[in-house]
């Protein structure tokens, strides 16, 4: 059955009180810069007289046709408390006709019924706060497995629908069907398919050839893609012609792209996780306000700090700064147990058009001493420049337990209109070696105590925060293997340990472990996490989350990493001082990894660190994620291990 939804705006006298009146001082204050009326003529009567007029025109932007409505982004991720809360708030202010969310509004990624509910209910009860209509759309995290796919047919009907108002069709799909986000490729069971989806959206596009515009809602940007879904190409033949916008979120990147001479938007976030590095980035909290005109919509970017119009970042600024982020190396800075001076090398590669100046600013560290402190350079379009900084150690030291010394990196460019492009970048100076994992003679028990253990050699400790981090944690860690396990034992120190039996390992204190075995070549590689995921890379590796106590498992975590091999064991107890750890993951899983006996793995440790209260947290990480989830650029194949 077609549903078709007729909209339409309350009057906003059904209300009295305080509340309705800041709401209309708010209206009337906005309305010349926004074009907004709450009603009245298309022309403004008057009496001008003869001579000049204090004023430019008649003709108000209220046409009968226009309307207003907002676009809300992503909630999840992990959000950050209460600014989706406050972003419906200011939307109420703006008086749209509707608001359209293009999904993720709960953290979902979990089968039991009660905490669904206990998730949407919470979000509708932000909405239902709203004066306006709230039209839902699916999102990867609200819509990840057949019983949450139920939940949704339970509470909000279909999951793919449109409406029509004043012309104007909107088609609002589920990019799950398409492709799941967790399961590339595959559509999320339940009872709404990826068959009848685009039996309906062919049906609905055929019988609204007349509507003036479309607008399409979809989660996924199914598009920005090295291989488009064929599904959604063929959604794109049927738009054909007509004119229409597309919206997504998803990313938490905000990026305007224009495809097949249409206006394609990927929303940043809403309270959504994100490090709101800036407009370049695409990183920042804000709701989209769009005035439907005769000439289509105009888009407006209301952030906390400020209003953008939908040009605040294209696909040529993101390429622009993705080109940038990739410009800065770091070649593996190779010493020996004792090391006491060397040298770092760091390569930026020119690949734009345009000049770019580099600049390079050292912070003083623990351990090394690294000169020059600053240094900077230009280098022309196309030019690759080295840049060595001598190295030398206050104390001789193991590699392994060296506090790094960071680097901060900016490369300053222009955009394509030649307005300035400023990206920063952080490398660490940390020295390298082929550690080694020697075998044991003696056996170990997976039991968090460490008696067997007779030395930690490696160690995280004095790593660059940023301000306000918790502080006080260190780690010491060893590896081994027999013709069983690998093994692996943590001690950490910590003045104010935060465990939780109400919380999965991801929110509380824990030691992270990721474990690459496969061959040398491949391990080296570095790529981003969600690349990483995409590329099948992630489900080759091996994470464990190791805390005491039972904790529950993280869903969202759950759907992105492989489980741990068969037979692995692990373990973790508290200590007077922190809490020790041990995981042993079976010799097969290397030995399958490399299509033979093992040689080799790349590993990597952090350690979350929580205040006592669960709130302020940070990650110490042994060295750079290969991820970049630690925002430092790292080295190929650090943290290399060969079998000894």
């Amino acid at each position: 059955m077609v549903r078709i939804f007729e909209v339409r705006i309350r009057n906003p006298m059904h209300r009295s009180g305080p509340r309705l009146l800041r709401a209309l001082l708010a209206i009337a204050s906005m309305a010349l810069w926004l074009g907004c009326a709450l009603a009245g003529p298309t022309e403004v009567k008057t009496d001008p007289g003869d001579g000049p007029v204090p004023w430019t025109s008649l003709a108000v932007r209220d046409a009968p046709e226009d309307f207003r409505f907002v676009l809300v982004s992503d909630r999840t991720g992990g959000h950050r408390g209460e600014i989706f809360e406050e972003a419906l708030e200011k939307v109420d202010l703006l008086g749209p006709a509707f608001v359209l969310s293009v999904g993720d509004l709960i953290e979902g990624y979990t089968e039991d019924p009660a905490a669904l509910d206990a998730m949407w209910d919470e979000v509708e009860g932000f909405v239902a706060a709203l004066d306006a209509p709230f039209f839902y759309a699916p999102g990867n995290h609200d819509f990840s497995n057949e019983t949450m796919a139920r939940e949704w047919r339970t509470r909000f009907g279909p999951s793919f629908y449109h409406f029509r108002y004043k012309e104007v069709l909107f088609l609002v799909l589920n990019s799950e069907l398409f492709s799941s986000a967790t399961h590339p490729g595959h559509p999320v069971p339940g009872p709404d398919t990826q068959a009848a989806q685009l039996r309906y959206a062919e049906r609905v596009l055929d019988e609204h050839r007349d509507a003036r515009w479309t607008i399409v809602v979809v989660h996924q940007p199914l598009w920005d893609r090295r291989e488009v879904p064929a599904d959604w190409l063929t959604l794109e033949g049927w738009l054909g012609e007509r004119p229409y916008t597309v919206f997504a979120g998803h990313v938490h990147r905000y990026t305007k792209e224009v495809r097949r001479d249409r206006r394609y938007v990927t929303l940043g976030t809403t309270g959504g996780r994100s490090q709101l590095r800036g407009l370049d980035q695409g990183e920042f909290d804000h709701v989209a306000l769009v005035t439907m005109t005769a000439e289509g919509p105009v888009l407006a970017n209301l952030l906390v700090d400020g209003i953008h119009d939908e040009e605040v970042r294209t696909l040529a600024v993101r390429d622009l700064v993705k080109q940038l982020t990739r410009a800065l190396s770091v070649e593996a800075f190779l010493a020996d147990d004792g090391f006491t001076r060397g040298s770092a090398r760091f390569t930026v590669e020119n690949a734009g058009e345009r000049p770019l100046e580099v600049e390079a600013r050292v912070r003083p560290g623990r351990d090394l001493v690294v000169v020059p402190a600053a240094t900077a350079r230009v280098l022309a379009a196309g030019e690759s420049g080295s840049f060595v900084l001598d190295v030398e150690a206050r104390e001789p030291l193991p590699v392994g337990a060296v506090a790094p010394t960071e680097v901060q990196w900016t490369l300053r460019g222009e955009k394509p209109d030649g307005s300035p492009l400023e990206v920063e970048q952080r490398a660490w100076v940390i020295p390298e070696k082929r550690f080694a994992c020697a075998r044991r003679s003696e056996p170990v028990v997976v039991d968090g105590a460490l008696d067997e253990w007779r030395s930690l050699p490696l160690a995280i400790e004095a790593r660059p925060l940023p301000p306000g981090s918790p502080e006080g944690t260190s780690i010491r860690f060893g590896v081994a293997y027999d013709d069983e396990f690998l093994y692996l034992a943590a001690r950490v120190e910590d003045p104010s340990p935060f465990f939780s039996a109400e919380r999965v390992a991801s929110r509380q204190d824990a030691v992270v472990v990721e474990l690459d075995a496969r061959p040398e070549a491949e391990r080296a590689e570095n790529e981003g996490f969600l690349a990483a995921v995409r590329s099948g890379a992630v489900a080759k590796l091996a994470f464990a989350w190791l805390t005491p106590g039972e904790v529950s498992e993280d869903p969202a975590l759950a759907a992105l990493i492989p489980d741990l091999p068969p037979e692995t064991r692990h373990a973790a107890r508290r200590t007077p001082s922190g809490y020790d750890a041990e995981l042993a993951i079976p010799v097969a899983f290397l030995e399958e990894r490399q299509g033979g006996a093992w040689e080799g793995f790349r590993l990597n440790l952090s350690v979350q660190d929580f205040d006592r209260d669960g709130v302020r947290h940070v990650t110490h990480w042994w060295r750079p994620s290969r991820f970049g989830l630690t925002g430092a650029v790292p080295a190929p194949g650090s943290g290399s291990f060969v079998r000894r």
